[in-house]
């Protein structure tokens, strides 16, 4: 017969880290810290409320800046994809 297939795409190793980081945009301006983070992508934990979609720039600090969107949304948490 074969293998089954699947539609999902495999998503890139994980590593917990705990970063200070600021999230920034014209709408925006908040301390986070990234507490999870892949080569595409992070997790992000901040007081804020994020939303679906959403763009800025990420600043980690001694690591420089990116600009992430918002992926998906729970409970003071954000999954941001990298952008560029």
């Amino acid at each position: 017969m074969g293998r089954p297939t699947s539609d999902a795409v495999p998503r890139d190793e994980r590593r917990p880290v705990n970063l200070r980081a600021y999230v920034l945009s014209d709408t925006r301006d908040c301390d986070a810290v990234v507490s999870d983070l892949s080569y595409s992508g992070c997790q992000i934990e901040a007081d804020a409320r994020f939303k679906m979609g959403e763009q800025f720039e990420l600043r980690v600090v001694k690591r420089g800046a990116v600009p992430v969107e918002v992926r998906w949304v729970k409970k003071g948490r954000a999954g941001a994809q990298f952008l560029g």
